[in-house]
């Protein structure tokens, strides 16, 4: 610890201004006086701090450098936490930085500095650590890539591509400081499991072996039978023997020949090598070290062949998945990450607390009818407000310092918070496009179809801005004045110089969120997205309630008559999102007055079935938050 404290000091006489430099020599200090805190700091985030240094030319990368770190690795995992019986040496593999996720698939997330519509750009001078920052970013592009994979699966592409996880070509040409590091943890690791085994003390070696097929199970319960030999043999304990090398290379003959019999062709020469060392192992007069080595060599070979299998079995199972599953699978994950994210972030309390107060500030502007007034949905008549306020929505993150924000969504929205606020500026595009089309007159005749392209070049301005087309900038007023005043001459009537000044103020009056024009338009459109929502969640409750199963299950249906052999992909129902594959009835839109135009209706439609996404998914994530304000901590989506 003192070596590397001297080195980073050294670096602090070159650059005493560095914040970063600062805190790690600080943490190192407390961590060398004080052995506790080795229980509050983690591996990863120390590394992260070292490879920042290293990429601001505060930490050389050479071979002592990188000792010093399998040093400092060692002491944080190593040490006795206070009141427990931790020893040094687990025995067992070290785990990656990074462990292979329990899901059958993960999602190849880009680097920070290129992905496409980060949640928040590392660029913004925002207060957030690093870390929150990319996990945020992270669990947002995989709910993207679940409810709008145009945005972030690359032309070209489909949406198996986003989860493969091969590497890349130039990663195993340009290893990083943490590869290297943990390279030589592995080495160390195998370098004291030979030594172990070498000593011919059964009692010194048959702990160690039980250690290395505690890693040889983990490794192989996804590719072997859970009730054959292998596992069997893996996982029950050791019996006693005086030669205990011996009986691992049995054993080890034994997993090697399963796999044999499972694995790819391309493995099988691998595997037949592997055997035939096993079938002539090293002469009892030999030295031990070369049986200690054999096995260890082994061992080895059949951890990387079975990553090799795994990766296989992954790639084979996703390519015989049609692309619907995929998005069925990826959802489900997509939602289990969202509500861990942000009951990890908020703390349930604190969500059952903004909620009843969001719930509450309800002012509606116009009065439900039916069904739509039901007490189960008025938070969808809050969303809808909010969806209709001039003040764009947010959703803030928790702060020691909390800060009143107008027009702030619950935590349960802040990954939909985006999409919410495009949707938002899409509803008052709309009013606005409804609110110019009273100011002109609607040609008959031959000239019709021209006073009907009036909304669709209108429309084409303000979509620009809201998607924020490159080069498109501000909508300008002096824009869609120029358009009224073209479609109020379509009938061959020119405008004198005093009616196009009355007409342009029109426009501006119009545009005023006070205007009243303006407000009638909004509260119909308002009205009636409520009225679809809460219409349709009730029809689906309704139909729930009655649903027949669709055939006769009597155990022959679907059976075939031919002979054919075929390949059965067994997939885990758990793994898909139940709620992606279910029928729900269509939006029913009725006639909202000052929105009757044809193409006007049908963005009508396009923006509801947006907001009806967006409701649909928060529903399938925080169902037990929408219907009793209460954080169901045994709920699973």
């Amino acid at each position: 610890m003192e070596a590397i404290l001297s080195k980073l000091k050294a670096k602090a006489d070159i650059a005493p201004d560095n914040a970063l430099l600062r805190d790690t020599i600080s943490l190192l200090t407390d961590l060398h006086h004080n052995e506790a805190i080795t229980q509050r700091v983690t591996w990863d985030s120390l590394i992260r701090d070292f490879q920042r240094l290293q990429d601001q030319g505060l930490w050389d990368i050479s071979e002592d450098n990188e000792k010093l770190l399998h040093t400092l690795r060692s002491l944080l995992t190593t040490r006795p936490s206070k009141g427990s019986d931790r020893t040094p040496a687990t025995g067992h593999m070290p785990a990656p930085s990074h462990p292979a996720s329990k899901e059958s698939f993960s999602i190849i997330y880009p680097d920070s500095e290129s992905a496409p519509s980060p949640l928040i750009p590392t660029s913004d001078p925002i207060l957030l650590p690093l870390e929150l920052i990319e996990i945020l970013n992270r669990t947002y592009f995989h709910h993207l890539l679940a409810t709008d994979p145009k945005r972030v699966v690359p032309p070209g592409k489909s949406l198996i591509s986003m989860l493969s996880g091969s590497p890349k070509e130039g990663d195993a040409a340009k290893p990083t400081l943490r590869d290297k590091v943990e390279d030589l943890v592995h080495k160390a690791f195998w370098h004291e499991a030979v030594e172990t085994l070498s000593n011919p003390e059964p009692s010194c070696q048959l702990p160690r072996i039980k250690s290395l097929y505690q890693d040889l199970l983990i490794a192989l319960t996804p590719l072997l039978p859970s009730q054959g030999p292998v596992i069997t043999t893996l996982s029950s304990p050791l019996p006693p023997t005086s030669s205990p090398l011996d009986s691992a290379v049995m054993h080890l003959r034994e997993v090697v020949t399963s796999l044999r019999e499972r694995c790819a062709p391309v493995q099988d020469e691998e595997l037949d090598d592997l055997l035939r060392s096993l079938d002539e192992p090293p002469l009892r007069s030999s030295r031990p070290i070369s049986l200690a080595m054999l096995v260890v060599d082994t061992v080895k070979s059949i951890l990387r062949i079975s990553d090799i299998m795994r990766e296989q079995l992954s790639q084979f199972v996703l390519g015989s998945m049609t692309e619907q599953q995929l998005q069925s699978m990826i959802s489900k994950q997509a939602k289990t990450k969202e509500r861990k994210d942000i009951l990890d972030i908020w703390k349930c309390w604190r969500i059952e607390c903004i909620w009843p107060v969001w719930l509450g500030d309800y002012q509606p502007s116009f009065q439900a009818n039916g069904v739509a007034a039901e007490p189960q949905f008025k938070w969808i008549m809050r969303l809808v407000l909010a969806l209709g306020s001039s003040t764009p929505i947010s959703c803030q993150l928790p702060t020691k310092e909390p800060q009143s924000h107008e027009n702030s969504l619950p935590p349960i929205f802040f990954f939909s918070t985006p999409a919410l606020l495009e949707i938002q500026n899409y509803l008052q595009a709309l009013v606005i496009a409804a609110s110019l089309r009273t100011l002109i007159r609607v040609p008959q005749g031959a000239q019709g179809n021209d006073a009907m392209s009036f909304m669709e070049r209108l429309w084409i301005l303000l979509n620009a801005e809201i998607i924020e087309e490159p080069g498109s900038g501000d909508t300008k007023l002096v824009n869609l004045a120029d358009e009224v005043i073209r479609a109020r001459q379509l009938d061959g009537t020119m405008l004198s110089g005093e009616e196009e000044t009355r007409l342009r103020a029109a426009v501006a009056r119009t545009l005023n969120h006070d205007d009243p024009v303006f407000m009638l338009l909004q509260k119909r459109i308002l009205k009636a997205l409520a009225d679809a929502l809460r219409h349709q969640r009730s029809e689906s409750k309704q139909a729930g309630a009655h649903t027949a199963p669709p055939r006769m299950q009597t155990g022959q249906y679907g059976k075939r008559t031919e002979k054919r052999a075929r390949i059965a992909i067994v997939l885990n129902p758990e793994e898909f999102d139940a709620a992606h594959d279910a029928e729900t009835p269509q939006l029913t839109i009725g006639r909202v007055q000052g929105f009757e135009d044809e193409y006007l209706r049908k963005v009508v439609e396009e923006v509801f079935v947006k907001v009806d996404e967006c409701v649909r998914w928060v529903e399938g994530v925080w169902q037990d938050v929408l219907q009793s304000g209460v954080v169901d901590r045994e709920y699973v989506v």
